[in-house]
């Protein structure tokens, strides 16, 4: 038999046990190709996919580093091998691969070098990787991630305005995403401009109702203008939804409750946050407040 024929019949063998999930079966297979034909990139690629698939993460890493070292030009399985990386979320090694390629011949690394830097926090360097893809491409949906992305590293810089400044350029591309909305009503919420915050993320969460974490900053917006029974429901809304909850919701949602006259409701809030956090100033605040003023008449919503 050809040898092209019989590999491209092994080929279909695997693919015949992969879409019936004998993954142990395809694998098999696909070793005794890669002792045939050991530069083969193609088979590289459909046994690590198989590793994958079977749970065999550290096999697929060291099949493709492996290879690497004997085929270090081959940068399609490099970005293969980043993109794998970058997928099981390690961020580290992710950021070793992808710092080999020059950002002309493979532009896409630099959007997942920027989002790899970004979620281990380093965030000016993701700001200089995704101003480097943007530089080199404008593919439309991953522009406009990396203007997202770049409006989120200005909010963790605290640069507010130039975080608004990246979302508009990201609203070129789509303006209809409820990220975007929320980018906005965290900045305008900053900003002190109310006004434009409730707007913003009122308009988040009609486009996506159920991003729970819309309804903490619905919350404190809606808090800090005096609209305390809206407060309340946003600051439930997002407690019923998660189950880690911080001292500083609970200690906001006292406050909402403790304005509006639920002062047992109040003071309940007030003591879960001070048992998250004994040192919580608003939820002490708001006790002392209480037991001063614990002659008010009771709410007959409490």
């Amino acid at each position: 038999m050809d040898s092209n024929i019989k590999l491209k019949h092994k080929l279909a063998s695997i693919a015949n046990f992969k879409s019936e999930g004998k993954y142990l079966h395809a694998i098999q297979i696909a070793e005794q190709l890669l002792n045939e034909y050991p530069k083969s990139a193609e088979i590289h690629f459909e046994l690590s996919e198989l590793y994958e698939l079977s749970g065999n993460i550290n096999s697929t890493f060291n099949l493709l580093e492996k290879y690497l070292q004997n085929n270090p030009e081959d940068k399609n399985i490099r970005l293969f091998l980043g993109q794998y990386l970058f997928k099981h979320k390690m961020w580290d090694n992710a950021i070793k691969v992808f710092l080999q390629f020059v950002p002309e011949e493979k532009p896409i690394s630099q959007f997942f070098l920027g989002h790899s830097y970004f979620m281990i926090k380093d965030y000016e360097m993701a700001r200089i990787s995704f101003l480097s893809y943007l530089s080199l491409e404008a593919d439309r949906e991953l522009a406009f991630e990396s203007y997202i992305y770049l409006a989120k590293v200005e909010i963790e810089m605290k640069d507010f305005e130039q975080a608004i400044s990246y979302a508009k350029q990201s609203e070129l591309f789509f303006s209809s995403h409820w990220e975007l909305h929320l980018i906005y009503a965290n900045c305008y919420y900053h900003l002190g401009m109310d006004t434009h915050a409730v707007l913003s993320i009122e308009k988040a969460i009609k486009l996506n109702p159920n991003a729970v974490s819309l309804y903490e900053l619905a919350g404190k917006i809606y808090l800090r203008i005096g609209e305390y029974l809206k407060a309340e429901s946003y600051f439930k809304k997002f407690i019923d939804s998660n189950e880690e909850i911080s001292a500083e919701v609970y200690s906001q949602l006292g406050e909402a409750c403790k304005i509006s006259n639920k002062l047992e409701w109040a003071q309940n809030y007030f003591e879960l946050a001070l048992k998250i956090d004994p040192n919580n100033k608003k939820a002490m605040l708001g006790m002392q407040n209480i037991s001063q003023n614990n002659n008010l008449p009771m709410s007959k919503d409490a």
